[in-house]
């Protein structure tokens, strides 16, 4: 089964299910008036472990994916370093007790996150990977030590969950 994907703009209001934007206008009045001028913030949250900063460089490929992974103990943030834009994919919560509690594909959606725009996804929150429109695209990913070191094991069952919906998603802008 395919799924098709129109991909949203990515706004504070439209992403709020999923977690947090931040932006340089994000339409409410300054925090600070003095240089730096602060226009918006975002919370960030780690379990049983540290926060770590880590550089990622992506290449460009097929807008189609069937993955979708969450994480339980830390909130991950993504910050663009490089040109964009790119495409994030992402599904609602489920149930943080049941590894195998996977979002309808019908709840799936997908955004375009421009260069002037950073995201903290909730936790538990499902997402796919970044999905460049450039031949290039880096970030800054805030994260978890223990779950970085997580992603790059075979078996996928500690804060990192990755698992196939059965369905083929692909995107169209």
């Amino acid at each position: 089964m395919t799924l098709i994907l129109k991909v949203e703009l990515l706004t504070s209001e439209s992403f709020r299910p999923f977690g947090c934007v931040i932006s340089k206008d994000p339409g409410t009045p300054l925090i600070k008036q003095t240089p730096p001028k602060f226009t918006s913030r975002m919370p960030f949250e780690v379990d049983d472990g540290k926060a770590e900063f880590v550089y990622a460089l992506l290449e460009r490929k097929e807008f189609k994916f069937s993955l979708l992974e969450r994480h339980l103990r830390v909130t991950q943030g993504f910050f663009p370093m490089s040109n964009g834009p790119a495409i994030i994919t992402v599904a609602p919560a489920t149930d943080p007790l049941d590894p195998e509690s996977l979002p309808n594909p019908d709840t799936v959606r997908a955004f375009l996150l421009e260069s002037d725009k950073a995201f903290v996804l909730h936790r538990g929150v499902w997402h796919g990977t970044i999905l460049p429109l450039e031949p290039h695209f880096a970030y800054i990913l805030a994260t978890r030590d223990k779950t970085t070191d997580e992603s790059s094991s075979p078996l996928y069952d500690g804060d990192v969950q990755i698992r196939d919906l059965g369905v083929t998603f692909e995107l169209i802008l």
